[in-house]
Formats: C-alpha cells, structure tokens, sequence
C-alpha cells in the first residue's frame, strides 16, 4: 500500500521523535524513505545589488552536511535517500511529493502548549491543502511512545463519496499492524431548548441517511466495520473525546475541497488536526 515515504526534516527534536514511526512504517511496508531538506536561501544584497553568492554556497554546502548527518542510525535495510532542495519549503514538499510517487508524507508538527494547539503551521498546512497524498502528522502528542506503530485506530467519516477511500484506507492499516479499528459518524443532536417533534423527526432522518449512505459507499468493502453515530452539537470536540475514550493512537479522517462535513480543509480538518491527542492520518 506504501511504497515510498517522504520525510521532510528541519533537524528539529520532533523530527528526531517522528523518525521512529518512519522507520516502522518502513520496515513493515518494505518501503523507502527519502529525507527532505528544503533550504530556502536570504538572499542579501551590497550595495551595488549584487547577491552574496559565495556565502550562499557555503550555507547550501553546510545544509547539506547536517542532512547527511542527521538520523544516521536505526534505519537498518530501509532504502534512504537524502535530498536538499532550494526554495520554500511547502512547495518543494507538495513538487517532490508529486514527481516521485510518494506514497505517504509524514510531517510532525510542534505543538507542546496550549499556544502552539492554535498554530498548525504554515507549510504543514500548505501540503495539507496543496497536496493529493496521504499526509501523516501529529501536533501534540506528549508520549513520543505514541507515534510509532499504532494498536487502536480510530476512523471518523463523513459517509460522503470519499468514506470507501478512507475505510479501506483505515483498514489496510489496522491488518498491517494488527490494530483494532471503529468508525464514528458524528451527527448534529437536537438541543433541548427547542425540541420538538419535528426536530426529532428531522434527527432521525439524517441518522438514518447516514447510515444508508456508509451502506453505500463501503458496497465492495469486505467485512467493513461497524457504524457508531456519536451525538453532539461539536464535531471536533467529539471525535478528540472519542479519541480520547477509545484510547486510540491514530485518527484517520478524510480531506480534501470537496469531501463533505470532514473534509473541509481550512476549518474541521485542522481542527481536528490540532487538536487530536494522537497522530492524525489524512487521506
């Protein structure tokens, strides 16, 4: 299912901690890994607007040593390959990813205070957005024991066009790693203040719709998993609180412009990335 990872570094110690679910995920997919480095040059200018190109070389030079020396152990028999771009590094990300058929991006994303749960930062969320691949990431995860191969996923879908994908993207995971797997719906509930019937009956239809629906769209899916809908008026607090009591290790959602109630990049599929206790798989 993964063939190729890539995994762009910054020499950070999150880099360092995300290494280890690189290297498993590898190792159990027979998979090569390549280590990006993008160096996005400041270019400064003399007086007579001549760029410093000696100096830039030496920092080009000096990039690539640290990337040849960064994470030289624990790979074992995983094919790597380094690579030092020039340019932003979004763009090089979301260019490379697409020449060299990439098959997963994992980015880890800083995220240790309450602070850093706002900011997802700018080019994980530029290759969110710019990118088709699969993009493993995790904002804040305390235990780094967490990010390496996962034993309870959890799926949360939208029972759009996209839920096979996703589903059967889930389930590729869990057989891999042995992991046990549930897929939530989280449906609006009917708030009390104004309940009435026709707000029930309005309730019931859209449950039941979407269950007809998941029916649907995981036709072809053999022994698809169960449906649980979690009520709640909040879907991101819903699915962090369902992370949080099925005390799983990867979340695995769908995104995407056109990919429904989850999908939709700029709002739920952040937050749910920002906010999750543990490793988000977008797909």
């Amino acid at each position: 299912m993964i063939h190729h990872i890539l995994f762009p570094v910054d020499f950070s110690q999150q880099c360092a901690i995300a290494s280890a679910t690189v290297k498993t995920w590898a190792n159990r997919m027979g998979a090569r890994v390549t280590l990006l480095h993008a160096f996005e040059p400041v270019v400064y200018y003399t007086p007579e607007t001549t760029p410093m190109e000696a100096e830039m070389q030496l920092l080009l030079g000096l990039a690539q040593q640290r990337l040849d020396g960064f994470l030289l152990e624990g790979w074992g028999s995983v094919p790597l390959e380094r690579v030092l771009v020039e340019g932003n590094a979004a763009s090089a990300i979301v260019s490379y990813a697409h020449d060299n058929a990439v098959d997963l991006i994992v980015m880890p994303t800083q995220g240790h205070s309450r602070f850093r749960q706002l900011l997802l930062g700018s080019v994980t969320a530029s290759v969110l957005h710019d990118s088709e691949v699969p993009v493993w990431t995790s904002a804040h995860v305390a235990d780094p024991s967490q990010i390496d191969a996962p034993h309870r996923i959890l799926c949360a879908v939208d029972c759009g066009p996209q839920t096979n994908k996703v589903v059967r993207y889930a389930m590729g995971i869990a057989t891999l790693f042995g992991a046990s797997l549930k897929l939530i719906y989280v449906n609006a509930a009917v708030g009390t203040t104004f309940e009435s019937g026709i707000a029930k009956g309005a309730h019931r239809f859209v449950v039941e719709r979407a269950k007809e629906n998941y029916e649907l769209a995981t036709i072809g899916i053999v022994d698809a998993p169960a449906l649980e809908i979690v009520e709640t008026a909040n879907l991101v607090e819903a699915v962090r609180q369902s992370v949080d009591r099925e005390k799983a290790d990867l979340l695995v959602i769908g995104r995407g412009k056109t990919q429904g109630f989850l999908g939709r990049l700029r709002t739920n599929a952040h937050d749910l990335i920002r906010m999750s206790g543990c490793p988000v798989m977008s797909v």
